[in-house]
């Protein structure tokens, strides 16, 4: 039998990273279906402007600027909510930043500020949700991880690692209700995008010396504000949005670590790297930066031969997970 979440015309509904991107993409769905909406974000004036965009629409909205890096910050947006609305019945931990660059060339203070972000910053939200959901009964916590939390590759290693354990933090997560036997009345959900067309690529952090793309193919944000919606209605543990990173991400599942190890890089390069020579830069890391916030990037005009490079590296490793998934049957055949 299939979970249900709370009606969405009948919920409150608190998200970070809600000025641009698939943040941006998720308030302005939510807004049409008539939730109340607190909305956080860095850039105060592009937070407001989405909040007025989304009272337009019929929603009542609260707008909160907030770091996610900052505990206190996350608690007194929570605490806000529950002044303005008595209670929220969500919270989608969406936020987060990304930095390009092999661990030698990269700053140190762009790695933590990446994993304190992405990582702390959902743990920080998931406190203060979970504490609410406790006390009023029910509540949906959705926290935004990525292909990158099943794969792995050396050109984004604090941004795969902080997706790794933002999945890895959600299961954990997911268990503890079912020892307490509030599962069925608080849920967890992780929802694991591939490459989303947003501008979170133009914000990146990059230490390659060479202009960066995201993996092909592209999908919409709107495509995934819809599965996030989705798991609001009807909770469940994991969701992978796209079904290209997700082939990809089974195939480098089973295939042999050594032979992943040697397609990740070669594949990365191909496909999310340009030719063309790029400054380092600390993008958007530690400040946001409002005149590139809005909901899509203009990445949905894939280059062919990066696009034909990432679905030829995907039929491979779902060739190689076969041939080893043969092998394992043989030899326990053998045996």
């Amino acid at each position: 039998m299939l979970k249900r979440g709370p009606r969405i015309d009948q919920s409150v509904v608190v998200m970070t990273g809600a000025s641009s991107g698939i943040g941006r993409a998720v308030a302005y769905r939510l807004a049409d279906e008539s939730a109340d909406l607190v909305l956080a974000a860095r850039s105060g004036p592009d937070l407001e402007q989405v909040g007025a965009e989304c009272r337009a629409r019929g929603a009542g909205v609260l707008t909160v600027p907030t770091d996610v890096g900052s505990e206190e910050e996350i608690r007194a947006l929570a605490t806000a909510a529950v002044e303005r609305f008595g209670r929220f019945d969500a919270w989608i931990n969406n936020a987060g930043v990304i930095a390009y660059g092999h661990f030698e060339d990269m700053p140190s203070e762009v790695f933590d500020r990446v994993i304190r972000t992405n990582l702390l910053g959902q743990v920080y939200g998931a406190r203060v949700a979970l504490e609410q959901f406790r006390r009023q009964g029910s509540g949906v916590l959705i926290n935004l991880s990525s292909i990158w939390g099943r794969v792995t590759s050396p050109y984004v290693i604090p941004y795969v690692v902080s997706k790794h354990g933002i999945r890895a933090f959600s299961e954990c997560l997911r268990q503890g209700l079912a020892a307490s036997g509030d599962s069925g009345r608080i849920h967890v959900c992780t929802v694991m995008p591939q490459s989303v067309d947003t501008p979170i690529f133009q914000h990146a952090a990059n230490y390659t010396g060479r202009k960066t793309t995201p993996p092909p193919p592209v999908i919409a944000p709107e495509r995934t504000a819809k599965a996030i919606v989705d798991c609001l209605r009807r909770p469940r543990g994991e969701l992978s949005v796209g079904h290209v990173g997700h082939a990809i991400a089974i195939g480098a599942g089973l295939v042999p670590r050594p032979l992943f190890e040697r397609i990740a890089p070669k594949l990365f390069q191909h496909s999310a790297l340009d030719g063309s020579r790029a400054e380092n830069s600390p993008g958007n890391v530690f400040e946001p930066e409002p005149e590139l916030n809005r909901v899509e990037g203009g990445w949905r005009a894939p280059n062919g031969r990066r696009l034909r490079l990432t679905l030829a590296s995907a039929a491979a490793l779902g060739t190689s997970a076969a041939a080893a998934g043969l092998a394992v049957r043989h030899a326990r055949h053998k045996a």
